[in-house]
């Protein structure tokens, strides 16, 4: 049997906006329905496969049922101005994809949708070789529903589908698809205000249904006065009936649908599925940012069809199979004469930390090459060539397995991947696949680089091809954003010391974590059994669902303040907190929450981790993560180790030095609140770092009127809270929360806290109005951050975006001071008069503010002090910058 898929437009485009959080495009778009929606359509194409499809709208203006109850709908919020901006933009999707639209004026949506399914079974021999489906976000079309006509509605936010035939309605609702118009009439409904009968609600109407019979029946049986009715019906819900006839008839009208709409230009046939032209509907995806629904497209790329001038430039593009060591040599002076070059190389397993290298592809100009590991040692003189330009996409990884075979890359690096982060940092969307799509227009297919044989050279030559084709784009978009300095004076340079921290690694003591492992499991134990005592109960203390069910429902804990979500009242941990104070077992819970995190994030996992050839766990830093500048680490992420908690204390002593060897840590003291008090240039702030105070401190003693010597600890916190706060927008609830302290008291610290420092507050103001006339923020150093959001109608984007503007020029400088501290120690440790030979020397883990060295022992001390200088004196700020250094065989026990 055929299927044809009907698409309810405006239920779908109304459910996504709203389960959506909001995406925007670079330009400040909102396009999260236009996202939900062509996620919805390509399921659809994915699970259903349909031989027809149609999409249908509602039409702006007033329908015929407005007409016969003018408060139809009335009772509706109207939609953000965001939703009806997308509706547009839908249309433009859905026409680029070739299938038809159906609307009508003075008729809703549903109205289109039946009459569409009546003309199927017309159109259809009678209705029994085409089955319908109808893909909606309400229940109004289960009307709707035969033997061959199902609603696919949807449940929980918009991934959740809920399937309706005859038989789920019957035991959703206890009768079946031709009585829900029946329903309607009779209990009403809230969400298109219809108003059913006075005092009958959802249950009594399904009694009524269920033992009864419809409108027409209970009717029909109160005027003849039958005896069923009186020995069913109760008289109070009779006397309801009989005053509210005359809503529940006109109900009945308003809530069925209307399947003879009239002049609707349907036929069959326009419904089939046709092909669609893809490059139209990729450039939308583009516009729209939806790199991530690529690879859901039906059908594969057409790899002929990329823009004209790529197009050309790949019928120029030449593959040449290198057969003697003269051709290699040609190939180096060739390189050496157009003074650049694009190179990846392949490695086994994708280990570029131990696997063997299979081969190096090479694009000059049109030329692509491949060399075998035996060719590849003749052609690495290349890279001790400074005064050409080495271009690629992670470089990283080529960088390490040439460390690893002990060549020195000196070529200058161009990485498409960093230049395209830098343009767009708040985007994650800096893969291959996508950086040739938005630079060139072209989709490539990157999973048949293997063939019978091994590595197809010409395939992955091509790709380095198009990859070449990127640089000259990206290089004028960084020259045009001034961004081009940032990239070749400290993301390129950075490359280098990321792929040496990268192979160096870091020991791990196995004891450590098999001991940990064994006490938390023990602890885990314990605290579950704390917890099932005090809730009466056994359950899944990690099942969000019974966890709900058991704190406010079966211990009835006050849930006043507690947001909720798609299923119900939230346990997140920011909303169990709320609860600390409430009952013991809500602290019981977040210490279980604690331990389990860390046995299955990192005491559990680390020894999994362990590179089986190096003995060392070997941590990727990410150049490309975070929007701020900063780096990321994965696998394990270093970042998310609790330092505040014993636990997580104890996690990081399994980081340890090899014997003979010790670590070294250099951190950054308050390296962020010195950052503000310098781009802020506030007198008072500075003076106190000048002075070397503490700030909190500081703080504290100002915002509560005291001397310092009279400051308390919880006057400390509180202070500090604010202090921090400050850089990421925080505002008086914000504050209350984090410092426990009530909102008005919060409300009057803020207040003071900005009459304390004066420039802070100018300084906040300045940075919000010039982000919004000029669409970005940036860092001392330049690294700019676009941030359309802050022009958005939704007040909780446009929130968000306040508070990364304010965030991003000093958390941003903070990462880009890290970084050139990076560089400036490897260069010493490298450089001819360095007092620390490399080998002595291994710069390890990167963490927030913190640098870790694995330093020989007897050397620490002097490698210390020259480090504390290097960082002190990278970059010059308006206050001292303050670098605290400790030293211990592990991490977790620096002093």
């Amino acid at each position: 049997m055929k299927k044809f898929v009907i698409i309810d437009g405006n239920a779908i485009i109304h459910r996504a906006y709203h389960a959506i959080p909001p995406l925007t495009t670079k330009d400040g778009r909102i396009v999260n329905a236009v996202y939900g929606f062509t996620s919805m359509l390509l399921r659809v194409w994915r699970e259903i496969k349909p031989e027809y499809l149609a999409v249908t709208f509602d039409m702006q203006g007033p329908t015929f049922r407005h007409e016969k109850f003018t408060e139809y709908k009335a009772t509706r919020v109207k939609a953000d101005q965001d939703l009806y901006d997308q509706v547009p933009l839908v249309h433009q999707l859905v026409e680029a994809f070739n299938i038809p639209i159906y609307e009508k004026k003075g008729y809703e949506a549903d109205d289109v949708i039946g009459t569409i399914v009546k003309r199927i079974k017309e159109q259809g021999v009678r209705n029994k070789n085409i089955e319908t489906y109808i893909v909606t976000g309400d229940k109004d079309t289960l009307q709707l529903i035969d033997e061959n006509t199902k609603v696919f509605t949807l449940g929980k936010g918009i991934s959740d589908i809920v399937t309706y035939d005859a038989a789920a309605v019957e035991k959703r609702f206890g009768f079946g698809p031709e009585r829900m118009v029946d329903y309607k009439a009779l209990a009403g409904d809230s969400s298109d205000n219809i108003p059913g009968v006075p005092g009958v609600g959802e249950k009594t109407a399904t009694d009524l249904i269920k033992n009864v019979g419809g409108i027409k029946e209970i009717y029909d049986g109160i005027k003849n006065q039958e005896s069923r009715i009186k020995n069913i019906v109760k008289p109070a819900v009779i006397k309801k009936l009989i005053d509210g006839e005359e809503l529940a008839l006109m109900s009945f009208e308003l809530a069925t649908i209307d399947c003879n709409v009239p002049d609707l230009d349907f036929n069959l046939t326009n419904c089939i599925s046709k092909e669609y032209d893809r490059e139209k509907v990729v450039k939308i995806f583009q516009e729209f940012e939806f790199t991530s629904l690529l690879k859901r497209l039906p059908g594969e790329p057409d790899i002929a069809t990329p823009t004209i001038s790529v197009k050309n430039k790949m019928e120029k593009f030449k593959f040449v199979d290198l057969k003697t060591d003269n051709e290699i040599k040609e190939l180096i002076q060739y390189i050496k004469k157009e003074k650049i070059y694009a190179a990846k190389a392949l490695v086994n397993n994708n280990d570029y930390v131990s696997g063997e290298l299979r081969g190096l592809a090479v694009v000059v100009k049109e030329k692509g090459y491949f060399l075998n590991p035996k060719q590849t040692e003749q052609f690495e003189e290349i890279f001790i060539e400074e005064k050409i330009e080495l271009v690629g996409h992670d470089l990283k990884q080529l960088v390490k397995v040439f460390i690893r075979r002990g060549v020195e890359i000196k070529n200058s690096l161009f990485d498409v991947m960093v230049a395209s982060y830098l343009l767009s940092s708040g985007s994650r969307a800096h893969d291959v696949k996508s950086i040739i799509l938005k630079e060139l227009g072209k989709e490539i297919n990157i999973n048949n680089q293997e063939n019978l044989f091994g590595i197809d050279g010409r395939v992955v030559s091509e790709e380095l091809f198009l990859i070449l084709q990127t640089k000259e784009k990206l290089q004028i978009k960084l020259v045009a954003n001034e961004d081009l300095g940032l990239l070749q004076k400290l993301e390129m340079p950075l490359i280098f010391v990321l792929a040496e921290m990268e192979l160096n690694g870091v020991a791990v003591d196995l004891k450590i974590l098999k001991k940990l492992s064994t006490e938390v499991a023990q602890e885990i134990k314990k605290v579950s059994t704390k917890i099932y005592k005090l809730a009466g109960t056994e359950f899944n203390i990690s099942s969000p669902t019974q966890l709900r069910e058991v704190l406010f429902e079966k211990m009835n804990i006050p849930v006043e303040g507690i947001k909720k979500g798609k299923t119900g009242l939230s346990t997140s941990a920011e909303q169990l907190e709320k609860l600390r104070d409430l009952h013991p077992i809500i602290p019981e819970i977040e210490n279980y929450r604690e331990l389990e995190k860390l046995r299955n994030t990192y005491i559990d996992v680390l020894p999994t981790l362990i590179n089986q050839t190096t003995g060392r766990i070997h941590t990727t830093f990410n150049q490309t993560v975070a929007a701020t500048g900063r780096l990321s680490s994965s696998e394990p992420n270093l970042q998310n180790i609790p330092i505040r908690t014993e636990l997580g204390r104890e996690v990081r002593k399994a980081f340890i030095a090899e014997p003979g060897n010790i670590l070294v840590s250099a951190d950054y003291s308050q390296i962020e609140l010195r950052i503000v008090a310098s781009l802020a240039e506030d007198k008072r702030m500075m003076e106190i770092f000048e002075r070397d105070e503490d700030i909190h401190k500081a703080t504290a003693a100002a915002i509560n009127g005291v001397p310092l010597n009279e400051v308390t600890k919880e006057m400390r916190r509180a202070a500090k809270e604010i202090n921090f706060g400050v850089l990421y927008g925080m505002g008086t609830y914000g504050l209350s929360w984090r410092a426990e302290i009530p909102v008005w008291q919060a409300k009057e610290f803020i207040e003071k806290y900005f009459n304390e420092f004066s420039g802070v507050k100018k300084y906040l103001d300045r940075t919000l109005e010039f982000t919004r006339k000029e669409g970005y923020c940036e860092t001392l150093f330049g690294r700019r951050r676009y941030i359309p959001e802050l022009h958005a109608q939704n007040f909780q984007l446009r929130s968000a975006a306040e508070r990364m503007a304010i965030n991003h020029p000093i958390q941003g400088t903070a990462a880009d001071l890290i970084k050139m501290a990076m560089i400036a120690v490897n260069a010493k440790c490298k450089s001819q008069n360095g007092k620390f030979l490399t080998s002595d020397v291994r710069m390890i883990l990167q963490v927030h503010d913190e640098l870790v060295f694995e330093v020989k022992k007897g050397q620490e001390k002097a490698f210390g002090e020259e480090l504390k200088k290097i960082m002190e004196g990278v970059v010059k700020l308006r206050v001292p910058v303050k670098v605290e250094v400790s030293y211990n065989h592990s991490w977790g026990e620096m002093k």
